[in-house]
């Protein structure tokens, strides 16, 4: 009797012996693996922790509890931690695979992700300045003033990865929409990060030396509109990427919550540097507009305007990343290093939400900013517990593992393969030597004859007149032809 079992599918779709589904993670991967595998993706771990401990600092309620106090410092201290480590991580890498370190500057793929240690620097100052607010307060403290002098390093970075990833991006040879990536932003983001940064140093140092926190001000806040500037034309592109060519892989859905960062980063960037105008513009007033003391309120007014847009932006874009990754929600990686983009994005978003109702003092927006910030906690919290023993068995410096299908839904892909196959036109090999006609981007013939229509005997004696007299052998080579 014979077998009415269909075979089992084999060839490019799925190895064979992967069948049964992915390859089991190693248990134990050594050191020397683990510093091959670095990537910049590690500073991600340091953004969301630095914002965990800002979103702390920023409780709308009871915010002057000593124990929250005490926990945003040691959430602080982690994230200085993991940036420490990283930095060994990465000089160690350099100094045992210097060869593969160029392809992480060069590759815009890769070095997008750089963009992570600028704003992971910026967000590591931004929980200093809180600690230093909470715990010693004055501008005259000598740690604010480190803190100030590593900003304009972290300025400096941040200036140097945006415009150097985006020259490499434009040197890339394939300049199809559907290759745009939601990690593009993260350079771009850096720039608004410092901005946030520097803004928050010149409100502390505003009571004692206004003409610096002025000009800090000014100059964060063109830091801040020159990366918004950027992410707004980078998140069109990405945005009509979506439109006209779907949803994208598992992996890079994950990575379309990036796109909320400069919302939410920007919109509280544009709130901490207008109030600061509205605050320090007094201190020069004059007779001309720059300078004129209802000058920093206009300021103040067109800033919480913009940032009000870019709340409204992001609340849409939350939807359309939560649309993007439940198209893909089965091509999803397995845990690793991706996973922790969720938690930066949600946490500015928090923050501006947060601002925003420090400044209209709205129990709305104080209970949203306190509803999305306990939900991005617990989101930090879930991904620490598992990144702990995915950090000891080292099995998290690995690369993202590849998509596997389920066995049912490889049996429905191998019927489907099958019926196209019984279905499709069978077509005539071409002669062996003869080349296939070439074909354009429509996919239509460009070379090829179009086929001789059955006509009549005048018709044949015409095309054959032609043949003879286009080369005198035609009839050697067409005997039919008399």
């Amino acid at each position: 009797m014979a077998d009415l079992h269909p075979a089992k599918p084999s060839g490019p779709f799925l190895p064979t012996h992967h069948a049964a589904g992915p390859p089991p993670a190693p248990k134990w991967v050594p050191w020397r693996d683990r510093i091959k595998y670095f990537s910049w993706q590690w500073h991600g771990i340091v953004t969301a922790t630095a914002v965990v401990s800002s979103i702390l600092h920023l409780w709308p309620y009871h915010n002057y509890a000593d124990g929250l106090k005490i926990v945003a410092c040691i959430v602080f201290i982690m994230a200085l931690v993991v940036f420490t480590f990283n930095l060994f991580a990465k000089v160690a890498r350099v100094i045992m695979y210097p060869r593969d370190s160029l392809t992480h500057i060069t590759d815009p793929a890769k070095s997008s992700f750089a963009g992570f240690l600028a704003v992971g620097g910026a967000g590591l100052i931004d929980a200093a300045v809180n600690v230093v607010r909470d715990w010693h307060p004055g501008a005259k403290n000598g740690l604010l003033f480190t803190l100030y002098g590593l900003w304009w390093l972290d300025a400096f970075f941040a200036w140097f990865t945006c415009f150097g990833v985006i020259y490499f991006i434009l040197g890339q040879k394939s300049k199809d929409l559907g290759k745009v990536m939601a990690i593009w932003i993260i350079p771009c983001v850096s720039m608004i990060a410092s901005a946030s940064c520097g803004g928050l140093l010149a409100g502390t140092l505003y009571p004692e030396f206004p003409r610096l926190a002025l000009i800090t001000t000014t100059f964060a806040i063109t830091m801040g509109l020159i990366g918004l500037s950027f992410t707004t034309m980078i998140t069109f592109g990405f945005l009509m990427r979506l439109f006209l060519h779907g949803a994208p892989d598992g992996l890079i859905a994950l990575a379309s919550f990036n796109i909320l960062t400069p919302l939410g980063q920007g919109g509280f960037c544009l709130l901490i540097n207008g109030a600061n105008f509205s605050k320090l513009l007094p201190y020069v007033m004059g007779d001309d507009f720059p300078e004129i003391a209802i000058a920093g309120k206009l300021i103040f007014s067109v800033c919480f305007c913009g940032a009000y847009v870019l709340w409204c932006m992001g609340l849409a874009w939350v939807l359309l990343s939560v649309f993007a990754i439940f198209r893909r929600v089965r091509r999803l990686p397995r845990f690793g290093i991706a996973w922790w983009g969720l938690v930066f994005p949600n946490g500015t978003f928090a923050l501006l939400s947060v601002q925003l109702g420090n400044v209209l003092d709205s129990r709305f927006y104080h209970g949203f900013g306190a509803a999305w910030s306990l939900i991005v906690f617990m989101m930090w919290t879930v991904l620490m517990l598992w990144s702990i023993p995915a950090f000891i068995t080292g099995t998290m410096f690995l690369p993202p593992a590849p998509y596997y299908e389920t066995r049912k839904q490889r049996r429905a892909h191998h019927k489907a393969r099958l019926a196209a196959a019984a279905t499709a036109p069978v077509t005539e090999k071409p002669r062996s030597g003869t080349s296939s006609p070439e074909r354009d981007d429509r996919s239509t013939l460009v070379n090829a004859h179009p086929p001789m229509p059955a006509a009549s005997a005048d018709a044949t004696v015409a095309w054959s007149s032609d043949v003879e007299a286009a080369s005198p052998d035609a009839t050697a080579r067409h005997p039919n032809i008399q």
